[in-house]
């Protein structure tokens, strides 16, 4: 599947893992002081538990490749501000496919806005039924399901991918995923490549985000978790890649 870009789209390339934010139009912004003051490891192990609570496939998963996994051990790589472009009337929630779509969504806790972690996915109605395919894992979309609109919130290249979405409150959000190591000698022919699992926190209010990595983990989860994720939200679709 070929991935189209809206091309009033602008992108800010964070991290080793090629996170693109496609967000522009607002004035920067940064964390509060607090957050900005606590060291890194501070804020990932005060968050970890929340974190592993919404997302325990994934901690799981990792833990799975590398049995000393913690998500403690991610550090801080990026810190940005985000801007938004919104694209007026982009959702339509009664279009084709939409029931199904938002089985995939993760919702705000107000109900406000939605992240598609899985905004490559595909669907099609066949003979055999509703199948979905998706030939990448690298884009993700923020859902305004009050005003009806989305935009770009992520997109990465064929080094990196975005496995899941969770909230932690109204304005904040994380989205997992992970990176490809390169610098492994075993790359790029190698599934034993090593994975790098990483974490972007968004804070919407004050429109900042911050890139978390761990180490890297041989033959950590890739595009095949987001498939195996997928399949188990919607077990009555046929999902191909």
């Amino acid at each position: 599947m070929a991935l189209t870009v809206d091309p009033r789209m602008t992108a800010t390339r964070i991290g080793v893992g090629l996170f693109l934010f496609a967000l522009a139009g607002l004035a920067a912004a940064g964390f509060s002081h607090s957050v900005q003051a606590a060291p890194a490891a501070d804020l990932m192990g005060a968050l970890a538990p929340r974190i592993e609570a919404r997302l325990p496939q994934w901690v799981a998963a990792w833990k799975a490749a590398s049995p000393g996994f913690e998500l403690r051990s991610l550090r801080l790589a990026s810190f940005k501000a985000i801007e938004e472009v919104w694209a007026p009337d982009s959702y339509d929630p009664n279009g084709p496919y939409e029931e199904l779509r938002r089985k995939l969504y993760a919702t705000s806790p107000d109900g406000r806005r939605a992240i598609n972690a899985y905004a490559a996915i595909f669907f099609e109605t066949r003979t055999s039924g509703i199948v979905a395919g998706f030939a990448d894992d690298g884009v993700v979309r923020l859902i305004d399901l009050t005003a009806n609109r989305t935009m770009w919130l992520g997109q990465c290249d064929a080094s990196c991918g975005f496995h899941d979405a969770m909230w932690l409150s109204n304005d904040s959000a994380v989205v997992a995923g992970y990176a490809i190591d390169y610098d492994d000698p075993n790359c790029p022919t190698s599934r034993m490549c090593r994975s790098i699992p990483q974490l972007l926190m968004y804070d919407f209010s004050r429109r900042s985000g911050l890139l978390f990595q761990g180490p890297a983990i041989p033959a950590g989860p890739r595009h095949d978790y987001t498939v195996i994720r997928v399949r188990e939200k919607l077990p009555q679709v046929s999902v191909y890649y």
